[in-house]
């Protein structure tokens, strides 16, 4: 099978990303992630020149390094990453994979750095363990498909994906159970328990735009062919639908998030750069970024 990052990156679009410094008009040429911080409160956007934040229903632009940040995951104590370094940064191109504990002013380099830029990325928000869908070969991994670190980059395993066909388009891994992978594609939503060995089609028929996990491990599934989002109990199997905000025609999700201490506050950012939050699990939407300027009160 031929695994085309392209197709997952065509799904995720580009942002900036905001921080805790002087409010001011922030326009996200790109999204290309979405997350809180682990206090749960300040929403981090990853953009083609840094991140940016909202916080207090402001937007800002976070003071740090302003990197091509690509495969942006939020994790219980900052964010791993992958892309490209911004003007003046010390990192070669492409970044590899990197994480940082304070919103990018500090950052560690795992591994790659100058061989690979990951678009398709997911971690444990508390195992930390990392996936991702390699394009081509590296120093690391041999051909293309899906790999998993569970040592902070040191060694790399490749899964299996018997039992997924299609392209991946998004992927998910469980905050606590590193084994759990989600992978969304055109043909549904799959589900592994053993680090992506084996694959079972949980959702057949949904074009998959976005997935990720909840605090307690349930399921949120966005498609492009749906007005509705789904939260799933792995456990109970049981399927709850929640009402999307209106989006305009064309538009799908592309990323979703939950704030880590208030569970009934979740966001989403669309392929149009629009971004609506709900404090109440979707029963109402505020819109707060209007196809990529962010709108502050």
């Amino acid at each position: 099978m031929k695994y085309k990052v392209n197709l997952v990156s065509s799904i995720i679009a580009a942002s900036l990303m905001l921080s805790a410094c002087s409010a001011s008009k922030v326009s996200m040429e790109h999204i290309h992630g979405l997350g809180y911080s682990t206090d749960g409160k300040q929403i981090m956007i990853p953009s083609h020149t840094g991140l940016v934040v909202y916080s207090g229903s402001k937007w800002s632009h976070v003071d740090a390094p302003k990197n091509d940040y690509m495969g942006f995951v939020a994790v219980d104590n900052g964010f791993y990453s992958s892309g490209h370094p911004g003007v003046g940064s010390n990192l070669k191109n492409p970044i590899g994979i990197v994480k940082s504990p304070d919103m990018g002013k500090t950052i560690t380099k795992l591994d790659l750095e100058g061989n690979s830029d990951f678009h398709g990325m997911t971690v444990g928000y508390k195992t930390h363990t990392i996936y991702v869908f390699n394009a081509q070969p590296n120093p690391k991994m041999k051909s293309a498909g899906l790999y998993y670190t569970k040592d902070e980059a040191k060694t790399w395993s490749k899964s299996e994906m018997n039992g997924f066909s299609g392209e991946p388009l998004t992927l998910a891994t469980h905050p606590t159970d590193d084994k759990v992978i989600a992978l969304g594609s055109k043909e549904g939503l799959y589900l592994s328990n053993d680090s992506g060995n084996h694959f079972e089609m949980l959702f057949p028929g949904l074009v998959v735009a976005s997935s990720a996990f909840s605090n307690n491990g349930e399921l949120f599934i966005a498609a492009a062919n749906s007005p509705t989002m789904f939260q799933f109990n792995l456990s109970s199997k049981e399927k709850k639908e929640i009402k999307l905000p209106t989006l305009e025609k064309g538009d799908a999700i592309s990323y979703m998030a939950q704030n880590p201490t208030d569970s009934n506050e979740i966001v989403l950012a669309t392929f149009n750069k629009d971004i609506f939050m709900s404090k109440d699990v979707g029963v109402k939407w505020t819109k707060i970024a209007d196809k990529g300027n962010g709108i502050s009160k």
